[in-house]
């Protein structure tokens, strides 16, 4: 569980000091698109859990944009890569989204500026087709069809990087992929554990020529013998096989002259070290290649080993005549497998209407003649219902059913629940709160049943611990937002014991839409949060206070009085804003006067904070400020634009004593201002609504008669209102 906790780390801990600063926005973008792709395969187009996260796909990729032209993602197995960086292997999201590419063959993927929601859906669309075992040419013009401008993707048909006898290599393509391994393998950055099985699986010809683009200066014997043993797939637990050293040789013959003595070199010092191996892979090896190998060696001048020699002279000499066919006792041997006369008449044209029927091939017939497009629906239903999701989830429920049942013994219960721990911690990594609550409760009705009471007490015990619920929280930090209720359910399912997990993880989040979230789950606690809160707002850092402040804001209760009052003189603005606004929202009139310090500020931020929070509040007390800013001498278009927002509050408090000083601007006139002169009577009229008509029928009976047709309109809905 520790591992599962650690996995939802954004990258691994020794990069860190090496990211790219958009590394949250990246990981964002990452975690979006997988949501994404998940809800396309389970959802028609339209359908509001796609549209969201597609639009949240689109919104995290738009800002990486801003920072780069293109991203571009490696897929090496399960592991992504970007640039030089591997993104966290136990993160369960960046596994599932490298693991269904590499699926598709997919060896690189490119989002390039101009991308289009479309273009997400289409590909996501792309992403859950079912294409079997397509070979990549299949992929490639599949991939073709969709016609996506802005986004590309290589693919990598691993099959082709299989040697078979009888076959021959396919080409396969090369790319930056292949690149960013070689240079690690030869800088020694490498992760071989991980990634040297795509080493290997890169044909030798493209492998050798991507090594003549390398200055053979800047490498060292070292340096030989690693791209050696990690091509060879040589260790100290496995010999190399016969296979691999044919691949070997083609390398060596594709490699540029003063390249090729040095690899030579290093592949005699690296097989020579078991020579038993070696006389085993030469059985299986063809005479022409040993011959060839002799010649190469023989042409580099490369000394060998007196035992390595001795063995190569050997199996050159040995002769086989492989054009001839094989017989023993009048019976065919292919691939030694011994074929009787039999099973070749059985095989003969003549013979083959005795075993196959016309009948039969009549059936034969109408199987291939049928047009499957009649049953394309079906068939995609049953794909669905036959998917991992969905079988997992019925094997869950089932398992469920099991252990509410009576038939079970005590060991099959024990081995189900641990089966639903496993279950449960994915469910959990993938954002399945519904399925986990399914689950509690069935534990839970089981505990008050008596059903093998100790053990599933300790599962429920286990499922309240520090670690689970931690790990939980992690979980709703990345998929969380994408089911909001089912996240609220859970949340309420733990009660107050998730608070402080939340508040925690809420502190040391780095991206904006994730802290709204998390703050949205604290909130729909109420005043139960408050305790909590109340502990972190001794906190140094300035933003831990002001998020505290405004849960309690929200919370509300009048308990948060006395705690707040403190910061309505914060000397950093967003913290004593925070607190003036939760002590208003409770009512309390302290912070009236850090109210009027904020109306008047030479801050233009502060002032019309201020301004919105005594509207809001409908704030009597700042009155007579209000109508003192609103006096002040203009002495330019900015000066009238900046008093709109003073209008704005004063109508929404609606004194009467604010009336004579808006005729004073109503009576203004100006040649040089008449536009921002006419904008700010506008909004009068607009806030009229909220004053006693009878204290301002005279403005609107002056308003019906005005020119400006948005002051006549806004004259006649107020008259039209107070008459009924």
């Amino acid at each position: 569980m520790a591992e599962l906790s650690n996995g939802v780390k954004s990258f691994m801990a020794d990069e860190k000091e090496k990211l790219p600063l958009d590394a949250r926005l990246l990981s964002d973008a990452i975690i979006e698109l997988n949501i994404s792709r998940r809800n396309v395969f389970i959802y028609p187009r339209g359908h509001p859990s796609v549209e969201k996260s597609l639009n949240k796909a689109f919104d995290f990729l738009q800002k990486l944009f801003e920072l780069r032209p293109d991203i571009s993602l490696a897929i090496a197995k399960d592991i992504l890569i970007i640039d030089d960086f591997f993104l966290d292997r136990k993160n369960p999201v960046y596994r599932e989204f490298a693991l269904h590419l590499n699926k598709m063959n997919i060896a690189s993927v490119t989002f390039i500026t101009g991308l289009t929601k479309d273009e997400i859906y289409e590909f996501h669309r792309f992403l859950s087709e079912d294409f079997g075992d397509s070979s990549v040419e299949t992929l490639q013009e599949a991939f073709n069809k969709i016609k996506l401008i802005h986004i590309k993707a290589d693919f990598i048909n691993y099959d082709a990087f299989v040697f078979k006898e009888g076959e021959t290599d396919k080409e396969a393509p090369t790319g930056q992929l292949w690149e960013k391994y070689i240079h690690g393998l030869l800088d020694g950055t490498l992760q071989t554990e991980a990634l040297s099985n795509m080493v290997q699986e890169i044909p030798p010809i493209a492998f050798a020529g991507l090594l003549n683009q390398t200055a053979a200066d800047n490498l060292k014997e070292e340096t030989y013998d690693r791209v050696i043993t990690t091509y060879l797939r040589k260790s100290s637990e496995r010999a190399f096989t016969s296979k691999e050293l044919k691949k070997l040789l083609d390398f060596i013959n594709g490699l540029r002259p003063d390249l090729k003595k040095q690899f030579l070199s290093s592949t005699v010092r690296t097989v020579s070290e078991d020579i038993d191996s070696v006389e085993t892979v030469l059985r299986e090896t063809p005479v022409d290649k040993v011959i060839d190998l002799l010649t190469t060696i023989n042409e580099q001048q490369v000394a060998i080993p007196e035992a390595l020699k001795n063995l190569l002279d050997k199996f050159s000499r040995l002769h086989k005549d492989k054009g001839a066919e094989r017989l023993f006792r009048g019976n065919l041997i292919a691939d030694d497998i011994l074929i009787s006369p039999d099973v070749l008449n059985l095989l003969s044209d003549g013979n083959f209407e005795i075993f196959v029927t016309a009948t039969y091939q009549k059936e034969i017939q109408k199987l291939l003649d049928f047009d499957s497009t009649k049953i394309a629906i079906e068939f995609k239903e049953l794909r669905r219902e036959c998917s991992d999701e969905c079988i997992e989830r019925d094997f869950n429920i089932t398992i469920l059913e099991l252990i509410s049942s009576d038939i079970i013994s005590e060991e099959e219960y024990t081995n189900f629940i641990n089966t639903l721990k496993e279950h449960l911690s994915q469910f959990i990594g993938t954002g399945q709160y519904g399925q986990v609550l399914i689950i509690f409760s069935v534990l839970e009705s089981n505990a008050e049943r008596g059903r093998f009471s100790e053990i599933t007490s300790e599962a429920l015990q286990y499922y309240h611990t520090s670690e689970f619920i931690s790990f939980l929280v992690d979980s709703l930090r990345i998929m969380g937002r994408l089911t909001r209720e089912e996240s609220l359910l859970i949340c309420n399912h733990y009660g107050e014991r998730i608070i402080a997990p939340l508040l925690d993880a809420l502190i040391e989040e780095g991206s904006q839409a994730v802290r709204r979230f998390l703050i949205s789950l604290i909130t729909s606690f109420g005043d139960k949060a408050n305790p909590e809160v109340i502990k972190r707002l001794g906190d140094n850092r300035w933003f831990v206070k002001r998020n505290m402040l405004f849960i309690l804001s929200e919370c509300g209760g009048k308990d948060v009085i006395p705690h707040a009052r403190p910061y309505c003189h914060h000397e950093n603005p967003k913290v004593g804003y925070e607190a003036i606004k939760c002590l208003l929202k409770a009512g309390d009139k302290y912070c009236i006067g850090a109210l009027k310090e904020n109306l008047l500020s030479e801050s233009s931020e502060a002032s019309k904070q201020a301004l919105a929070l005594s509207g809001t509040f409908r704030v009597n007390e700042v009155v007579p400020d209000l109508i003192q800013m609103l006096r002040k001498k203009a002495i330019s278009g900015a000066d009238f634009h900046e008093k709109i927002p003073i209008v704005k509050a004063l109508g929404a408090i609606g004194d009467p004593r604010a009336l004579n000083a808006l005729r004073d601007v109503l009576s203004t006139k100006s040649l040089f201002f008449k536009d921002s002169i006419e904008k700010l009577k506008e909004e009068i009229y607009i806030t009229l609504k909220n004053y006693s008509y009878n204290d301002m029928n005279d403005l609107i009976e002056a308003g019906m008669k005005s020119k400006n047709e948005r002051i006549r309109v806004e004259s006649l809905r107020v008259k039209r209102s107070h008459n009924g």
